[in-house]
């Protein structure tokens, strides 16, 4: 069983993800990405002399800075389980060529041979934990820590390339890596070592189909807003609410326009299906009680998810609306993932049918 200090540390990380996130959302709201011509020191120096007082440094480099907090953080929970399961030193290597891929990235610009080194690494972790068994909290540990050194690296890479689709990668992995952070406080929590789910066989099969579909659903609306925040940075392609430039359904030609017609319709698509989803899952959940405010909270957050997207357009992409557009965003995500983590975890207890009546 995790111990409470583990999981109050896991808490905090994921606290500090949340204002990397925010702050990364700043930084494309601001469109000051590329405020900072290289990686990963700022104008050469590690820190230049008075960067905090330029609102664009602040925001760049401050993002830096976050995010190399969090890469500490999570280097903390990868080895609070490496030292809990008296691991052998050859498991070392798969972090050891990981790190030394990001190293190559860093110093000698060669992107391809980082990322076959950073494959090897990734494929080596990945056998010793099926050889291995390793636990739960080992492998989703180790895997954050594989995610984070990938995001720096995209990161990099985002501005060292000047890339929108490597913009728009870093910013989505972003969101994977923040739900992985909560399925790591989950399954460090009582709810999921002491908790106990019973579902029928057919209500556990329609929960996990339903929550997955769920988190896929948000996740593909998420991808399709920062397409929409790396393309249309300084203002939207157009300011209309329910149609797009005067049309319903706008042709495919231009993109930013069709591109902004289908994230606001597929969000208005995916809000009824997160309080649909979530009516349900509050019957699903009746036996563990503590995740049913889950439930209740995604009932509510696809209204006010909406009507901050109403305001971004009629603000013109106010800094604040916009910011916690994106934060509510986050939090659907992240709560749609939790209900996936319920259901498929091994932590779901099933029952036959006869059981059930």
């Amino acid at each position: 069983m995790p111990s409470r200090a583990f999981h109050r540390y896991a808490l905090f990380t994921l606290a500090v993800g949340v204002v990397l996130i925010w702050w990364g959302a700043a930084v494309t709201t601001e469109d000051v990405g590329l405020a900072v011509p290289d990686w990963p020191l700022c104008y050469g120096k590690l820190n230049p002399e008075g960067w905090y007082k330029v609102p664009a440094l602040l925001l760049e480099h401050g993002h830096r800075w976050i995010a190399t907090t969090i890469g500490f953080l999570v280097l903390g929970l990868y080895f609070w389980q490496f030292a809990r399961f008296k691991p052998s030193s050859i498991e070392g290597v798969g972090v050891i060529l990981c790190s030394f891929g990001f190293l190559v990235l860093i110093y000698m610009g060669s992107i391809y041979t980082a990322v076959f080194i950073g494959v090897l690494g990734f494929l080596w972790l990945v056998l010793k934990w099926y050889s291995q068994r390793w636990p739960l909290l080992r492998g989703l540990t180790t895997l954050a820590l594989l995610l984070v050194v990938l995001q720096a690296s995209l990161g990099g890479l985002r501005v060292l390339k000047m890339s929108d689709p490597l913009g728009v990668t870093h910013g989505t992995l972003g969101q994977l890596f923040f739900c992985l952070l909560v399925f790591i406080a989950f399954a460090s929590s009582r709810t999921w070592t002491e908790g106990r789910l019973v579902l029928s066989l057919k209500e556990a099969a329609r929960a996990r189909y339903w929550s997955l579909a769920l988190f896929l659903c948000v996740f593909g609306q998420l991808v399709l807003g920062a397409s929409l925040r790396h393309t249309q940075r300084t203002h939207l392609a157009a300011s209309d609410i329910l149609t797009t430039k005067g049309q319903w359904l706008p042709p495919t030609q231009p993109a930013d326009v069709f591109l902004l017609f289908a994230h606001k319709y597929w969000g208005f698509t995916v809000a009824l299906l997160v309080i649909f989803v979530a009516l349900r899952a509050q019957r699903w959940l009746v036996t563990l009680p503590r995740m049913r405010p889950v439930a209740t909270f995604l009932m509510f957050m696809p209204t006010i998810q909406v009507a901050l997207g109403i305001f971004v357009i009629l603000t013109g992409k106010s800094f604040w609306v916009t910011n916690f557009h994106v934060l509510n965003g986050l939090a659907l995500l992240a709560l749609s993932s939790l209900l996936v983590a319920t259901f498929w975890g091994d932590r779901l207890c099933r029952r036959d049918e006869e059981e059930a009546e």
